[in-house]
């Protein structure tokens, strides 16, 4: 005997279900929802880099300019629908595997991920000089920032400069049509 409790859940929280007769997997939110008898909790895989960012202890405007973040020890619970706060003037790429196409979210908002989507994970260049990949995150800040490099140039002469460059940037963006 399979016994069953109703699951309350806010509308900012949710479940994945899984219909064992057909396979098919739906998020269910914002209700109370006693599971089926042809129905199961399924559990939302995400890869590890994608999971490292979501249960990271770092705020992504406060520490933008940290490389390496800390972990909590809490796991999340893998049949929960996926939730992430974006912040403001930031925005956040979720690609649809079964659709196969993106969309984009600006903060503030709140991302509730569907079974077939996934965070798009940003790899982007920090330190002086710039390098690629030090910086990992799910958000793209839209600015205004403050942004610093160090550029070497060689003349023809074969004299070797060392430029300091600082600038002020940030992105413009029609948000009801990102793309």
């Amino acid at each position: 005997i399979d016994r069953r409790k109703a699951i309350p859940l806010d509308e900012n929280e949710g479940i994945y279900v899984r219909d064992t007769r057909s396979g098919k997997v739906r998020s269910v939110s914002g209700q109370a929802y006693m599971l089926q008898p042809y129905e199961e909790l399924w559990a939302k895989e995400l890869p590890a880099a994608v999971e490292a960012l979501l249960t990271a202890d770092h705020d992504p405007l406060a520490d933008r300019n940290l490389t390496a973040s800390n972990s909590r020890s809490a796991t999340r619970d893998k049949t929960e629908v996926v939730s992430y706060r974006v912040p403001h003037n930031a925005g956040v790429q979720i690609y649809d595997y079964k659709e196969k196409r993106a969309r984009i979210v600006f903060g503030p908002e709140l991302v509730l991920l569907g079974p077939d989507e996934q965070f798009t994970q940003l790899s982007l260049s920090g330190g002086k000089p710039k390098k690629a990949n030090q910086i990992r995150s799910l958000v793209l800040l839209l600015g205004p920032d403050f942004m610093t490099d160090i550029v070497t140039v060689e003349t023809s002469d074969h004299a070797r400069l060392s430029l300091t460059l600082s600038y002020n940037w940030h992105f413009e963006v029609q948000k009801e049509n990102p793309t």
